[in-house]
């Protein structure tokens, strides 16, 4: 999670904005509040500014929605997004703090696809994955994890779930750990990874460098639209 501070009143904001979901799209003051943890003359307060830019509404019955002002931001969003943008400098970061090789794979069909590669700067590092490669789905780290929340969404994220691990299941000398990306709606967008060779893939290491992964699929998955109360039981455990 990024340690940078924000303003309380923005941030209290946008706790409203996201307590609206496609499952409960209108709500009613009280649900807000319930859901946010925010007192509702507080609401009450920042609804004037958000219903003045049409990011709020309230119905005529008195419940609340999601206005149309943030479809002209979605728009202008979706003008300029590139995943690239989104994913590589999260990648080289990963790489920076390691130097092991990091990998971001997306679904095709029946296939995992290594849609972004940054090699690690080890002189013995892992060389068996290449830009563009396709692979079948197999027992490594990142095939565990497609299989994993695609046959449960819902599954509530937790330091034992948001990662998986492998050593030597798809190529004898190669490990890897690896965490799942989100994106709106907690639709999976995909896995990045951490690979290298097993001999310095020990337990240890990997303990070691896990927190800076599952870092690195929190921070990736709110900027490409999850939200942070998809993290919440995962961040309550991490700091127990």
């Amino acid at each position: 999670m990024s340690s940078k501070g924000g303003v309380a009143a923005v941030d209290r904001a946008f706790d409203i904005l996201h307590a609206f979901h496609h499952d409960k799209a209108v709500l009613t003051l009280a649900e807000i509040s319930r859901i946010t943890g925010l007192y509702k003359s507080t609401i009450l307060r920042l609804m004037g500014s958000l219903e003045k830019y049409g990011f709020v509404w309230q119905r005529a019955d008195g419940l609340y929605q999601l206005g149309p002002g943030l479809l002209g931001l979605a728009s202008i969003f979706q003008d300029s997004f590139n995943l690239r943008d989104f994913v590589e400098p999260v990648l080289e970061e990963l790489v920076t703090a390691t130097n092991e090789g990091a990998t971001f794979f997306i679904r095709d069909g029946d296939e995992q696809v290594c849609l972004f590669r940054i090699d690690g700067r080890h002189a013995i590092r892992d060389y068996n994955i290449r830009l563009g490669d396709r692979q079948p789905f197999n027992k490594g780290a990142a095939s565990t994890l497609f299989r994993r929340f695609e046959q449960d969404p819902a599954a509530v994220l937790t330091p034992e779930t948001i990662t998986a691990e492998s050593f030597g299941s798809v190529e004898p000398e190669m490990a890897a750990i690896a965490a799942p990306v989100f994106g709106a709606n907690r639709v999976l967008q995909g896995v990045l990874m951490l690979s290298g060779p097993i001999v310095r893939f020990n337990p240890d290491y990997v303990g070691q460098i896990r927190p800076l992964v599952i870092d690195a699929s929190v921070r990736l998955s709110l900027s490409l639209g999850d939200t942070p109360a998809h993290f919440a039981a995962l961040q309550a455990a991490r700091g127990a």
